[in-house]
């Protein structure tokens, strides 16, 4: 029996395929004897510049501003439902008589929500209307709006009936919501205030002397805090409705008039500050010997 032949890459005799290797695909695509044709060249064609195209104007874009037609109920419905339990939050800390310090992050938040309420319907009260139904089945929403509309009922003896006494309801809402946060604004004052006092309650007048003439960075911006808030605590106190701490009707407040005035005076003294140490000093003068409390 013949030898059988092994296939090898490199044999060409064993593909039995009949093929041109000049013209491998003679079969499909034949050779045009006669010479190709090259086309002549076309003309040349000058295109007009814009300022010869009749009717052609540049438009200059400009963006838009979104209007209240680009906001939707949809979207609102999304940030009132989101803001609606911080605000009965900070409802609960306001009906507890709750102003510390720690209240601070939740009065500003329940400040937003109702913000939201009152740009909506500031903005758009037909949107705001049209929340109604989403208002009326979201338990949180709806009491916010019960909240708000019994606080312009204890003004006017009845609910709000337009768009216009809604939003004067919303905006009753918002002035208890600040008031709370200058308070718990005021009881972060006081903590900051016990850097500077001795275990017996006094100022430490050795300590800030120190600090002073070392030009300490800290002493300079808790004064500047100091005399915000202690001007905050004076307006307050003014309106009668300065209570920080429950039951203390004002002691806490006026505590801290006396001890940040003290302050106060001492620093405008070392900085030569006559002016400023005298209205300290005559404030402090004033309350220590008063002890003044507004029921």
């Amino acid at each position: 029996m013949p030898e059988e032949k092994k296939a090898n890459d490199m044999d060409l005799d064993f593909f039995d395929i009949d093929v041109d290797l000049d013209n491998p695909f003679a079969g499909d695509i034949k050779k045009d004897s006669k010479s190709p044709v090259i086309p002549e060249k076309e003309p040349e064609i000058t295109l007009p510049s814009l300022d010869e195209v009749p009717g052609f104007e540049e438009v200059e874009h400009t963006p838009q501003r979104r209007s209240s037609k680009d906001f939707n109920p949809d979207m609102d419905a999304l940030l009132m439902t989101a803001q609606s339990p911080m605000i009965l939050e900070g409802m609960k800390y306001y009906t507890q008589g709750n102003f510390s310090s720690q209240t601070m992050p939740v009065y500003l938040e329940a400040l937003k929500g109702i913000a939201l309420y009152i740009k909506i319907l500031d903005r758009n009260p037909a949107n705001f209307n049209k929340l109604q139904k989403l208002i009326d089945a979201d338990s949180d929403c709806k009491e916010v709006e019960t909240i708000a509309f019994n606080l312009f009922k204890m003004i006017h003896g009845r609910h709000p009936e337009n768009d216009q006494e809604k939003l004067v309801s919303f905006e009753r809402f918002e002035q208890l919501f600040k008031e709370a946060a200058s308070k718990a604004s005021i009881s972060n004052s006081m903590k900051l205030l016990k850097k500077y006092l001795l275990m017996s309650g006094s100022i430490d007048e050795l300590k800030v002397r120190d600090l002073f003439k070392r030009g300490n960075t800290d002493l300079k911006a808790d004064i500047n805090n100091l005399a915000q808030h202690l001007q905050l605590g004076l307006d307050l106190m003014k309106k009668g409705r300065h209570e920080i701490a429950k039951g203390l009707k004002g002691r806490d407040l006026n505590i801290y008039v006396i001890k940040a005035s003290y302050l106060l005076y001492l620093f405008y003294s070392l900085a030569g500050n006559e002016n400023l140490a005298d209205h300290y000093a005559r404030l402090h003068n004033n309350y220590k010997k008063y002890f003044i409390i507004r029921e």
